[in-house]
């Protein structure tokens, strides 16, 4: 068994998974956000030691909501919790726990469950993004998340030109911006869309998936997003750009998470 653990901006789970991402057992509990990553920390510490307990644990991977060194095992930075920055994440899951540990980006980890299990599986090719909270991305080819030295496809801090001043899409599409008033979910989906063009015609995937709580909204969503990538894009791409809604739902960072433990051990 592997457990496979999410740490986001709202909420953090928890999962027991099989080696083929089958949950066995899951814990899902709100991120308790006013002492930072010290009380995120000491959630972990309640909920993670009866899941061992009560399974055999191999290995256990983490995907964390913002950029980090998976090599190291460190935290580069959260964009909406403090105490995380620089933070040795990996160590203190050995530390605590004594299992072999694996960190990625909670969008990367999602990726390539979406791309072995869900939406993308039998593609070579598959870019998937979540509007959430914030909005991630990632890419998979051949089973592989393409990444550089801190990520990669960070699609939520592409840049736009609006009303006089430079803003990333995050402020314009996603489910924090639509709840505090900033934008419509028409408006999201526009800028949503323009994103997706633009990561389309520099990556030319075989398919994309879109996942998190506002892509939940269904056709209403997702129908202006297509319309206006597929306009939007490179013109020799377009025949190729299908965009479709992801398939394991909130549990699918833990699905991931657990999937990238289970290559390692």
């Amino acid at each position: 068994m592997l457990l496979g653990v999410e740490i986001g901006g709202t909420k953090l789970q928890v999962g027991v998974c099989d080696r083929r991402g089958g949950i066995v057992q899951l814990v899902r509990v709100a991120v308790v956000r006013h002492n930072g990553a010290r009380e995120i920390l000491k959630q972990l510490e309640i909920v993670i030691p009866p899941l061992l307990a009560g399974h055999r644990v191999k290995a256990i991977g983490v995907g964390f909501g913002g950029p980090v060194d998976s090599t190291r095992g460190r935290i580069v930075r959260s964009f909406h919790i403090k105490g995380w920055d620089g933070f040795a994440l990996r160590r203190w899951f050995v530390q605590r726990f004594r299992l072999p540990t694996i960190i990625e980006n909670d969008t990367n980890a999602a990726a390539l469950a979406e791309a072995l299990i869900g939406a993308g599986r039998g593609r070579r090719a598959v870019l998937y993004s979540n509007v959430g909270t914030g909005i991630g991305g990632g890419f998979v080819v051949d089973g592989i998340i393409q990444s550089g030295r801190f990520g990669a496809t960070e699609i939520g801090h592409l840049r736009f030109f609006v009303r006089g001043r430079w803003r990333i899409l995050e402020e314009l599409s996603s489910g924090l911006s639509i709840e505090r008033g900033k934008t419509t979910l028409t408006q999201s989906a526009r800028y949503y869309g323009v994103a997706l063009a633009n990561a389309s015609t520099l990556l030319n995937p075989d398919i994309v998936v879109v996942g998190g709580g506002v892509a939940r909204a269904g056709e209403k969503f997702l129908r202006p997003v297509r319309e206006i990538a597929r306009r939007l894009v490179f013109v020799p791409y377009r025949r190729n750009l299908q965009i479709v809604p992801a398939k394991l739902g909130d549990t699918v960072v833990v699905v991931g998470a657990a999937l990238l433990a289970a290559r390692e051990n």
